[in-house]
C-alpha cells in the first residue's frame, strides 16, 4: 500500500483528463496497479468533505444562533427599524404600564432626569433597550 497522496493525486488527475473511455472500476484497477490504495483515499476524501461540510454547517448554525438571540434579547423588537413616530408609541406604552409594572417602573427610573419633550431618536432606542433589558432581570 502507497501512502504517496501526492502520487496519488497526479495519477487521478491524469486518469480524470481523459476518463470517458473507462468504468469506475477500470479506474480502480489502474490506480490500484500504480499502488494507490483506492479505498482508503476515497475513505480520507470523504472524511475531509465531511468534516469541511459540518464546519461549514456549525459556523452557520452559530451566526443564526447569534442573531437569534440579539433579536431575542429585545422584547420591543428590532429597534433599530423602527421609526420615530413608531418608538414614541412604544415609549407611552411602555410609560403607562401596557407591557406591566417591571417596564413601568424601569422605564420610570431609567428616564427620570428628562428634561422636557426633548429627546433624541438615539435616545430613544437607547432608553428601550435599557428598559428591556432591565425587564429580563
Amino acid at each position: 500500500m502507497s501512502k504517496d497522496y501526492n502520487k496519488a493525486v497526479r495519477s487521478l488527475k491524469r486518469l480524470l483528463a481523459d476518463d470517458t473511455h473507462l468504468s469506475a472500476e477500470d479506474i480502480r484497477k489502474e490506480l490500484t496497479g500504480e499502488g494507490v490504495d483506492v479505498e482508503a483515499f476515497l475513505a480520507r476524501f470523504g472524511t475531509t468533505m465531511r468534516k469541511g461540510y459540518q464546519f461549514q454547517l456549525k459556523k452557520l448554525a452559530e451566526q443564526e444562533q447569534k442573531d437569534s438571540k440579539a433579536t431575542a434579547q429585545n422584547m420591543f423588537g428590532d429597534l433599530a427599524s423602527k421609526t420615530w413616530a413608531e418608538l414614541q408609541d412604544l415609549f407611552e406604552q411602555v410609560r403607562k404600564g401596557v407591557f406591566g409594572d417591571k417596564f413601568k417602573t424601569a422605564a420610570l427610573a431609567r428616564c427620570r432626569n428628562q428634561i422636557g419633550d426633548k429627546v433624541s431618536e438615539a435616545e430613544l432606542r437607547s432608553w428601550l433597550e435599557d428598559i428591556s433589558a432591565a425587564g429580563d432581570k
